[in-house]
Formats: C-alpha cells, sequence, structure tokens
C-alpha cells in the first residue's frame, strides 16, 4: 500500500479571488486555472455541492480551493471558523486498505463518494486532532482538478 499526500484544502468566500491571489503567489496564469463542480455524501447522508480549483505546487501536489454552493458541512465550517484551512488530502493505491489501516489508527470515516466503488473519503477531524482528512483513489483527479474520467469508469 502506498499512501503518498496530495492536496491541501482551503475554503474561501470568493473562489476567483482566491484564485488569482494564489496564482500570483506561484507564478501561474490565473487563466489556465478550472473550476470545477462537485457534489459530495457525508456520513450522515447530508448532500452538498462546492466549487473547486486546483492550483498546482508541482511533484503531483496541489493548493485546492472550495467554494459551498449549498448548505452542509464546509458551508457550515466557513460560517462559523471563515476563511482558512479545510482538509489535507492523500492519495492510495489501495484505498480499501488504507482506510482499514485509518481506521484501525483510531480515524472513523465522515463522508465518502457517492459511487458503488470507493473513490474518496473524508476522515472525522473530531479523531484528527482537528483536522479532516481525506483520503483519494490514486489518479482519481487529473491534474487541473476535474475527476478522471478513466479511473472512474473502471470502477463501474
Amino acid at each position: 500500500m502506498n499512501t503518498n499526500f496530495h492536496h491541501v484544502g482551503i475554503v474561501v468566500h470568493d473562489l476567483k479571488l482566491a484564485i488569482e491571489k494564489y496564482c500570483r503567489a506561484f507564478g501561474h496564469d490565473s487563466g489556465d486555472i478550472q473550476i470545477h463542480t462537485q457534489y459530495y455524501i457525508t456520513g450522515k447522508g447530508e448532500e452538498e455541492e462546492f466549487d473547486y480549483a486546483f492550483i498546482p505546487l508541482g511533484n503531483n501536489c496541489y493548493i485546492e480551493l472550495v467554494f459551498p454552493l449549498s448548505e452542509g458541512p464546509t458551508k457550515r465550517y466557513l460560517e462559523k471558523k471563515g476563511e482558512g484551512l479545510f482538509h489535507i488530502a492523500f492519495e492510495s493505491d489501495d484505498i480499501l486498505s488504507s482506510i482499514e489501516t485509518f481506521e484501525e489508527a483510531g480515524f472513523p470515516l465522515a463522508g465518502r463518494t457517492p459511487t458503488e466503488e470507493v473513490l474518496s473519503v473524508f476522515f472525522h477531524p473530531k479523531s484528527a486532532h482537528g483536522v479532516l482528512i481525506q483520503l483519494m483513489k490514486k489518479n482519481l483527479l487529473l491534474p487541473d482538478g476535474s475527476p478522471n474520467l478513466d479511473v472512474i469508469n473502471q470502477t463501474q
């Protein structure tokens, strides 16, 4: 099993402004950054939708900027705590074994992708020293942050 750091998620009030700022800081053209929309189901069955964009840092590491579009944990977090670190994400070449390892280490699941096969899960921040942890199937996301349809289609 190989689990590696992939990205840090930052929740923001203004996605376009945040993209421009981070792109200036890391020497990217903000016009090259794509905004994607995604939805997620929490462990309690709550659905939420959000826009996000990935800023490349090199070596398959990114900053993900997240803006909630609907009610849910991300929006509540932004309203309660304001902008800032939202989660850290890792990718695994064997996600089921990695989930088991995390759970055995004391990290309970907080939510997962709404797909038949497990593509991405979150571990509850209360058990992770205040940090929401995301674990994704390796190569689930392309470098621009869009879902890798080859990986998703292999699961169906």
